[in-house]
């Protein structure tokens, strides 16, 4: 049978896609008949979740706004906390939804981190730890994330080869920060470099033609 790793579906029907989450399906080597189970009081246990942390987060900036209303010199704060609870919230939305995959929830969740510990940093005093540490950290999560998901997804491990270049783009992009001294740490900087182009790489030599067949698809290289 097959199995889907995120709803621990097994099913047994001429299929590559979960029918609940519509992600890849990966075999388990057992043989027997489809067992589906119930994953209804799941999702609607995760949806009630969702809600209720939607109410507390909008009651909570709420009574902020209301404090600095009535005196209390707390906006920066305001900003704070509204970016770390817009960022769960939406977290906790992607993780529940099964129409996007892990890719694009792994590349856009990094990305919002990234610009909502920016501000952060803005709305704190602004120490510029965010550009010295937080950019190439998120691109060092990427490339581990990027290389989780292949291994997960090994059936169709060249999908994430667009992943990797996007990775070595903004790799790119953190190296003139750093000639221009807008990061100040050379360290964080060169290991997410170095670790791009490894894996880029090492996925172009061991990937073979399957690889390159995915860069001529994709890109037309």
């Amino acid at each position: 049978m097959a199995e889907c790793k995120k709803c621990g579906v097994h099913i047994t029907d001429d299929t590559d896609r979960c029918p609940f989450c519509r992600c890849v399906l990966e075999d388990d080597g057992i043989k027997g008949e489809n067992v589906y189970p119930d994953t209804e009081e799941t999702v609607k246990f995760w949806r009630i979740l969702r809600k209720i942390v939607l109410f507390l987060s909008i009651c909570a900036v709420g009574g902020m706004i209301i404090a600095q209303y009535m005196g209390a010199d707390i906006f920066n704060w305001i900003v704070v906390v509204s970016l770390i609870l817009l960022f769960v919230n939406v977290s906790i939305y992607m993780s529940i939804t099964g129409k996007i995959g892990y890719m694009f929830k792994t590349l856009f969740l990094t990305m919002m981190a990234v610009i909502i510990l920016i501000g952060i940093d803005y709305f704190t005093g602004y120490k510029r730890w965010s550009l010295d540490y937080t950019l190439p950290a998120g691109i060092i999560f990427l490339n581990g994330g990027c290389v989780a998901l292949m291994i997960i997804n090994h059936r169709n491990w060249q999908s994430y080869i667009s992943l990797q270049l996007f990775n070595i783009f903004w790799s790119i992009v953190i190296a003139l920060l750093l000639k221009f001294e807008v990061i100040r740490q050379p360290v964080m900087v060169v290991i997410a470099v170095s670790l791009s182009v490894l894996i880029f790489t090492g996925t172009l030599i061991f990937g073979g033609r399957r690889a390159s067949d995915e860069l001529k698809r994709r890109f037309f290289i």
